[in-house]
């Protein structure tokens, strides 16, 4: 079994296709035995409330409309600043020294532009810090996981192949691979997709060996493709 000893926030963002800012984030927090200390989910009340029309420009957020006109009367809508203290308020307060998220360089980037657009900091601070670590769960399944005899054979039976003639490496993928739910579709929700992240990293680390390596990287998926 690899080895995790820190907290870590796996988190996801959903975002505008074209300008790479965070409508909705959710996020885990676990220790290193994969106990679950808190989860949280927010949605960009500059976007959510006050510019709803440019959420139709995302083609996930049109794909499950229905899931966010129910979500922003039932979860907490807040202004990207409070947002990017609270991020960074939880990464301290849960003593949070990893940052985790399936591709974690597009949600680190996600974060960052969103507080520099907003002219907000806190988040960006807490997850650049040189304290924190930053682990991709793409990188760990990519290199440990989808690139298995095993889950080819799997990709192969279950029309896990791209049009160019890859393996699929999304986390909606190595999910349907992992718990065998061939059927299962991701929500593209922040918080139901960081949860979906937690099972997927959690079954990388106790079934392979060796050190985990951290930092960002860049087209994982073509380590599943040998």
């Amino acid at each position: 079994m690899m080895k995790i000893s820190n907290n870590i926030m796996i988190i996801d963002t959903e975002t505008f296709s074209a300008t790479h800012l965070v409508h909705d984030v959710g996020y885990v927090i676990i220790d290193k035995d994969f106990n679950i200390l808190h989860t949280n989910r927010m949605l960009t009340y500059e976007f959510h409330k006050l510019a709803p029309q440019l959420l139709k420009n995302d083609r996930f957020y049109t794909d499950y409309e229905k899931n966010y006109n129910k979500a922003r009367l039932t979860e907490k809508v807040m202004r990207w600043c409070d947002i990017s203290k609270e991020i960074a308020s939880d990464i301290k307060k849960y003593n949070v020294k990893v940052i985790s998220a399936y591709n974690l360089a597009f949600d680190y980037k996600a974060l960052q532009n969103t507080d520099t657009f907003f002219k907000s900091n806190a988040v960006t601070r807490a997850i650049t810090a040189k304290t924190r670590k930053l682990l991709c769960i793409y990188n760990l399944a990519c290199g440990k996981l989808l690139n298995t005899n095993k889950y080819h054979k799997f990709a192969k039976l279950h029309n896990l192949i791209s049009n160019k003639g890859n393996y699929k490496t999304s986390a909606e993928a190595a999910y349907r691979y992992i718990t065998n739910y061939t059927e299962y579709n991701e929500k593209h929700t922040a918080l139901s997709d960081a949860q979906d992240e937690k099972i997927i990293l959690e079954y990388i680390i106790k079934h392979n060996k060796g050190s985990v390596k951290y930092g960002l990287f860049y087209n994982c998926y073509k380590k599943a493709q040998n």
